[in-house]
């Protein structure tokens, strides 16, 4: 069995949105934490020249990596220049996508959102299954990702992420209820 992709490579789905991300900004980003990182400790304030210098050299090729696009289905994700990683969470699984803005952050008007997952355990991203850093709009980004899980939930019967309405749902807690009631009187009788 074959299955159709797109030029993407995204199996049977239609892309909504790709996001774009904030380049300069991250880079800049990344060097002012790391220097505020390593500046508060002795070895550190040594080691801040090095590491601007590979962050300037390195983090474009770095950031020029990351992909991230929401179809119908869901978020794919891809990153990384020397350990490539590539993500695909599914809308229904989508429980929260979170936004975090810190002092540095909020320098250069960048946020971290967080995609959350039902059943997912704590990682290193602090409990995120993906964690992605100064995506252009990112507030606008992360409320069309909520709307089109939404969407995708209402279309499928889902009632919030990765619970589904079973049919005939309604018929089974009353007969449920009518077991227990009948329980109930047998053991009003033996009394």
């Amino acid at each position: 069995m074959t299955q159709a992709y797109d030029d993407a490579g995204f199996r049977n789905e239609t892309v909504i949105l790709e996001a774009e991300f904030r380049k300069k900004d991250i880079i800049s980003y990344q060097m002012m934490s790391t220097s505020v990182g390593l500046a508060m400790t002795i070895v550190g304030i040594v080691l801040v020249p090095i590491a601007l210098i590979l962050i300037k050299i390195i983090g474009p090729h770095v950031v020029n990596t990351w992909e991230c696009t929401l179809t119908n289905r869901a978020v794919h994700v891809k990153k990384g220049l020397f350990i490539k990683v590539k993500k695909t969470i599914p809308l229904e699984k989508i429980t929260d996508v979170g936004s975090v803005q810190g002092p540095i952050m909020r320098k250069f008007d960048l946020h971290a959102l967080s995609f959350e997952t039902a059943g997912q355990s704590s990682g290193t991203t602090g409990g995120a299954l993906v964690k992605l850093i100064g995506i252009k709009e990112s507030e606008a980004f992360r409320d069309i990702v909520l709307n089109t899980r939404d969407i995708a939930a209402e279309a499928t019967g889902t009632i919030s992420a990765g619970v589904t309405k079973a049919e005939g749902e309604s018929d089974l807690l009353h007969d449920i209820r009518d077991s227990l009631l009948r329980i109930e009187e047998q053991l009003k009788q033996r009394d």
